[in-house]
């Protein structure tokens, strides 16, 4: 209605408005380049009804902001790149000269021939092109002051009028994102707005400086989007990275903050931690425009730096994702505020202010990527000749993804490949490899051979140098190995038996084989989705038994061989009754909607191994989860848990309050998740009950010291004495001596013990993801050890020695029994960042089979 009432008001006014209008924020802010705004273009506070820096802009006030900038100006138009779990909309504004809109497709596919055809691009051809930039804000909800920039700065471009304004735009595209995480952020401004009174409080025990539970920095399942820029696991994420791709911009923006005694910061980070596969170009561009950063922020008086914090290295983050894609990315962290006004070392920081220094940084990014506009242009299709190069060196010619054994992961990791532009194909004839025949439909192929190449190379690759020992995130994110799928080198690609392009879907190749033949279906454990399956099949009144053994049955054919955690699922009950009249045809859809192989049974006389009826075949009740969500245990975690269970595999979850332990009637759960962290006295003594009544407890990494302290685990840490490795090393440098023993993020081979129902359908070995510093001994008795590491166990990521040293026989999975009921301890991060799907198998194995161990 505001964006009505304030057109209308413009059209009765006439064009004889002229009047120049200051920056529209809540403090003195110069405006570079611009010599008056257009009247014509609302301001923020003619919508919203208040000044930017005087309050939160919560999501929809964004949209209906950045919505009434484009119907009113010539420059922006609107569109829509995704939608979040919550369902908000995901926006980016578009803003350039309106003789380059007029143009947009045409100089969208120039510029994409940077990365697609760089040898069709001359010096000549990039004097006439626009620079693009994508400048994107608060992608952690509660680092709040970005999005209110982008507002500012979006009334910027469109109403700035003067030469210098219009030639800028004449030669840049600007994709203005202005916030990456609707969910998080509504979270966090309806916290802050909701309990700040007409004077603010500075004081940091207010309320609205300490928001509850999980807090505001993370998505919907409170994930951290900045994580997932290469893994693509969120809505959010896959949306803006096809927009990213379908421009390849020249420069990539991520305003982030950091506490609030810092300044602000902007790269280059520490010069150490750049990943080795980003240009050295790409640096040097990163440095010759922080210049223009830091003449920006010296006109206004605000304090800075660079190369003393942050790094390059993960290819997952917003701020080095665009380094392996020919692009110049940006990491921006100001001091925060969080509220409107905080006390700090220093004195009282204001939100405005730290809004001003988040605009000023955006207009210095588009004035030195208007300047160096040849130079980026350069670095892109540099950067994609090279990688042409690269590959043409390459002692191989492509990537073959087997399909063999559990398809549905192989599919999954092609799909995020996909995604990000990488050519991926089906194969069409048989190929021989090392000895093995793949048919259509074992495999996919990756040539080597295309522009994409350096980012295929950097997401699969296994890494053991390091120039440095510090890590900011992890140092590692090998995809075979979080998907568990195998992948092999082809030396040879014969394209003749290349296929139709890998479209996307993921749960192909389910069947159910010899239908209706009498007793039941077995569901094979062999594919990932078969645990959705099976809780339907459960919903169904189908009261299915997995199979502990190896079982030889006939299908009323031929005998078929059966693996152990093969699950029956039974026509009839036991009184003779049909279990439902739909389960002939529940199990064709879940076939085809899961991906998953059911395979008819004549009979339940097994011709080898255990009868379906025996105590080798055991019953499976539903399972009634709960996660515990709530001050106390890891927001990260309890989110990973969610998302697997409620997202993934459709099985409902209830989320608890630790808190609200001691008033809750557990006796309706039959797994309840800890997922790292502490519980309280009270809420230990009710679980503990709990278990010993017949509950599954499973204890998530983080959790293991709270089990061992309360006696729910029989395990000790292997200890580190770090005096003794920091002794003799100067004050200075101590703590990187420390630092250096961390493990932030490795992977490691975890053995299995393949007979227990946790390992089935996974094998005797799993590539894990360890991220934190503690190993554990598994002091119970015998059979509660199910996994552990080997004597060499590291198969990519930073570990220093002394840790490694401490890998062989340490436990992954212990599993041990307290009165009636389990403790299950996983010692590493099985769900990580929603992407390890090898070792989420584990985790669901635990849920599904909770009355089979």
């Amino acid at each position: 209605m505001k964006v009505l009432l304030f057109l209308a008001a413009l059209l009765l006014s006439g064009p004889s408005l002229s009047v120049a209008q200051m920056v529209p924020l809540a403090i003195d802010t110069p405006s570079p380049g611009v010599t008056s705004y257009n009247p014509a273009i609302p301001t923020p506070s003619d919508i919203l009804g208040y000044e930017i820096g005087t309050r939160h802009t919560a999501p929809h006030e964004i949209e209906a902001y950045v919505r009434a900038v484009a119907l009113a100006s010539d420059r922006v138009v609107v569109r829509e790149h995704a939608r979040s779990h919550e369902y908000r909309a995901l926006l980016h504004a578009i803003v350039t000269a309106p003789e380059n809109h007029a143009r947009l497709d045409r100089i969208q596919s120039q510029h994409r021939r940077l990365a697609d055809n760089p040898e069709s691009v001359s010096d000549d051809d990039m004097e006439t092109m626009p620079v693009v930039i994508y400048q994107g804000y608060s992608v952690h909800g509660n680092e709040a002051s970005g999005a209110d920039a982008a507002l500012v700065y979006l009334y910027h471009l469109a109403a700035g009028q003067g030469p210098d304004i219009e030639e800028t735009l004449r030669n840049t595209v600007i994709l203005l994102d202005p916030m990456l995480n609707p969910d998080g952020r509504d979270r966090f401004a309806d916290w802050v707005n909701g309990n700040r009174g007409g004077v603010h409080a500075t004081d940091p025990m207010d309320r609205e400086h300490n928001e509850p539970w999980p807090g505001g920095r993370s998505n919907h399942y409170w994930f951290d989007l900045n994580r997932d820029w290469l893994v693509l696991q969120h809505p959010e994420s896959r949306g803006r990275m096809a927009l990213f791709h379908d421009w390849r911009p020249n420069v990539v923006t991520d305003h982030h903050e950091m506490g609030g005694n810092s300044t602000f910061f902007f790269q280059p980070g520490i010069p150490s931690r750049v990943n080795p596969n980003t240009p050295d170009r790409n640096q040097e561009l990163t440095a010759e425009i922080a210049t223009w950063h830091a003449r920006y922020l010296d006109s206004i008086g605000s304090t800075y730096y660079s190369r003393e914090s942050f790094d390059d290295f993960f290819y997952g983050k917003g701020s080095a994702f665009p380094d392996i894609n020919g692009s110049v990315g940006i990491l921006f962290e100001q001091g925060s505020s969080r509220a409107l006004e905080s006390e700090v070392a220093d004195g009282t920081l204001h939100y405005a202010f730290t809004v001003r220094n988040q605009f000023m940084t955006s207009l210095s990014t588009l004035a030195a990527a208007a300047d160096l506009r040849l130079e980026l242009h350069r670095l892109q299709r540099d950067f994609y000749q090279e990688a042409l190069r690269r590959a043409e060196r390459d002692n191989n010619e492509a990537m073959l993804i087997d399909l063999r054994h559990d398809a549905t992961r192989g599919l999954l990791m092609a799909d995020v490949l996909r995604r990000h532009r990488i050519e991926v194909y089906d194969i069409d004839r048989s190929l021989r490899v090392d000895g093995s025949e793949y048919q259509p439909g074992d495999a996919l192929v990756i040539p080597l051979r295309q522009s994409q190449y350096r980012l295929l190379k950097a997401a699969t690759e296994e890494t053991l140098t390091y120039e440095d020992s510090l890590f900011y995130d992890v140092s590692t994110w090998t995809l075979p190995h979080a998907f568990n799928t195998p992948v092999r080198m082809l030396d040879r690609l014969d394209r003749e038996a290349l296929g139709a392009p890998f479209d996307g879907n993921t749960r192909r190749g389910g069947d159910v084989r010899q239908a209706r033949a009498g007793a039941g279906y077995m569901l094979l454990w062999d594919e990932f989705f078969a645990p959705a399956a099976l809780y339907t099949l459960m919903d169904l009144g189908v009261t299915p038994r997995v199979a502990m053994k190896d079982v030889e049955l006939h299908d009323g054919r031929a005998t078929v061989r059966f693996p152990a955690g093969s699950v029956y699922i039974p026509i009839k009950r036991r009184d003779g009754s049909l279990v439902s009249e739909d389960v002939h045809e529940a199990v064709e859809r879940l076939a085809g909607t899961w991906g998953v192989h059911f395979h008819g049974v004549a009979t339940g006389l097994a011709t080898d191994g255990p009868d379906l009826g025996g105590p080798s075949v055991r019953h499976l009740t539903q399972p009634v989860v709960a996660v515990l969500a709530g001050p106390g245990v890891s927001s990260l975690q309890a989110g990973e848990a969610w998302h697997a269970l409620s997202e993934r595999f459709r099985i409902p979850v209830s989320l608890i309050e630790p808190d609200d332990l001691t008033r809750a009637d557990l006796s309706r759960y039959s797994v309840i998740v800890v997922p790292g962290g502490r519980l309280p006295s009270g809420a230990t003594e009710v679980i503990t009950g709990w278990v010993r009544r017949g509950g599954r407890l499973l204890v998530m990494a983080g959790a293991t010291s709270w089990a061992i302290d309360n006696e729910l685990l029989d395990a000790e840490e292997r200890s580190l004495d770090m005096d003794s490795l920091s002794a003799g090393q100067p004050w200075s440098l101590i703590p990187d001596a420390r630092g250096a023993q961390a493990v932030g993020g490795t992977i490691l081979l975890s053995e299995l013990d393949e007979t227990h129902p946790l390992s089935f359908g996974i094998g005797g070995m799993l590539p894990v993801f360890h991220n934190n510093s503690e190993f554990f001994e598994s002091t119970g008795g015998p059979g509660t050890r199910i996994g552990y590491y080997g004597s060499n166990a590291l198969l990519s990521g930073y570990i220093s020695d002394e840790r490694l040293a401490d890998t062989p026989g340490a436990a992954t999975l212990v599993v041990e029994r307290l009165g009636s009921g389990r403790v299950v301890a996983f010692m590493n991060r099985v769900n990580f960042r929603a992407y390890w799907l090898g070792s989420q198998r584990v985790f669901m194995n635990a849920v599904l089979f909770h009355s089979a161990y």
